[in-house]
């Protein structure tokens, strides 16, 4: 091959790599877009029952895919534990973007450590029933969104009170006699949720208050009554003392299993019982009482950290408030909703539920206040000892002297 023909050949193939080379620079170039960083905002439960945890999950995930700046994360704290360590990173200031919180602690939390003031915040407040509100109101101006409402009623298994020729108890007289006749080889009369937590004193306050007692008063005669009827049924059998470490969630387990006839128990519990034992027939009822029925508001409300990730944590609040959202997620857990014109929409054809509308209308309010969670914890326990046999006046003697000391640190007295 002469010189020529070699240099032209050599000049093809320079030719031919530098379009090689121009070619994949050129593809080098078509970079994608960069997905954008999601902020990662924090929330804090407490919640064991599974409903309420799916739907929790539910709401993180379908906010999450709505949007790509923010991602939910959900960590769930047990019970027992959930206060303790939500005090703790308020203190180290390491507290979640958001808490969910019972309503008769929020004013102990937000007493530790301010939540953030939502009153400008967040405009759907204004459709908020005050009652709902009551929980996080500080000096006019309201620090939480309530997330839903509950109240406990009566649920019964309609079988083991129709085999034991029982009606259903409108009075405690009538209450006792039906939980010492239903009580069986394989199931009790009664039981309720006991482990010392609010939930139990949830359970509790409907028979203390309709005997006209007061958590401030826990000695008074009507304490003891109260207390006596506990100590009666478990001496009789008709009361699981297992109870003493059962919460809703784990009574509506042994509800659902046929081993317990009547229960104190949530709207919550209605949505897990069709679910995990359709076969039985239960009925919904008011708590009874000595005169006129009495039940306790109860809900949790949603508290974000000042310090935290606020816009973000705030956007997903008016996710949650959208009322026909709201509907749907509070149908699903069994919740009532915070807002009349929501609730009013609730469950139009279940009578069981409808039921636990008409009851909540007469609930009574908790006292929300900073020493609230201490005076609970006293009285749970006194609540446990009494179940287990120990003497009641002494126990109720010995109780009233904490709960003293408790409102007199908190300027109750």
């Amino acid at each position: 091959m002469n010189r020529r023909k070699y240099a032209k050949r050599m000049e093809s193939v320079l030719l031919i790599a530098l379009l090689l080379i121009t070619a994949g620079c050129g593809r080098q170039a078509e970079v994608l877009p960069e997905k954008p960083v999601r902020t990662v905002v924090t929330l804090w439960h407490y919640w064991d029952i599974p409903a309420c945890q799916k739907s929790m999950a539910g709401l993180a995930r379908e906010f999450n895919e709505s949007q790509d700046r923010i991602t939910v994360e959900i960590r769930y704290v047990p019970d027992e534990d959930f206060k303790k360590q939500l005090a703790l990173s308020m203190a180290e200031g390491s507290m979640p973007d958001i808490a969910l919180v019972d309503s008769s602690d929020f004013q102990f939390f937000h007493t530790m450590k301010s939540f953030l003031d939502l009153t400008d915040e967040l405009p759907e407040l204004a459709s908020y029933m005050p009652e709902a509100l009551a929980p996080c109101e500080s000096g006019g101006r309201i620090y939480g969104l309530p997330f839903g409402m509950n109240c406990p009623a009566l649920l019964y298994n309609e079988q083991m009170l129709e085999e034991a020729g029982c009606s259903i108890p409108r009075t405690w007289e009538e209450f006792c006699n039906t939980a010492v006749r239903t009580t069986g080889d394989s199931h009790y009369g009664f039981a309720m949720a006991g482990i010392q937590s609010e939930e139990s004193l949830y359970a509790f306050l409907p028979i203390l208050w309709s005997m006209g007692g007061d958590v401030k008063e826990i000695g008074s005669p009507a304490g003891q009554e109260a207390f006596g009827m506990l100590a009666r049924l478990a001496e009789q059998g008709a009361l699981n003392c297992q109870s003493v470490s059962m919460t809703l969630a784990d009574l509506m387990y042994q509800f659902s299993k046929g081993r317990v006839a009547m229960m104190f128990n949530t709207s919550m519990a209605a949505v897990y019982i069709r679910k995990n034992a359709p076969e039985i027939a239960f009925g919904v009822a008011p708590v009874p009482s000595g005169g006129e029925a009495v039940t306790v508001m109860g809900g949790e409300i949603i508290g974000v950290s000042p310090e935290g990730h606020v816009k973000e944590a705030v956007e997903f609040l008016h996710f949650l408030a959208d009322p026909d959202r709201m509907r749907r997620y509070l149908d699903e857990a069994g919740f009532l909703a915070p807002r009349k014109d929501v609730m009013e929409r609730q469950f139009p054809e279940d009578e069981q539920m409808q039921e636990f509308i008409r009851i909540f209308s007469g609930a009574r309010c908790r006292e929300f206040a900073p020493w609230w969670p201490e005076v609970s914890s006293a009285v749970t326990s006194a609540m446990e000892q009494v179940i287990l046999g120990e003497d009641i006046e002494a126990v109720l003697q010995e109780t009233d002297g904490e709960i003293d000391q408790v409102l007199e640190r908190g300027g109750a007295r």
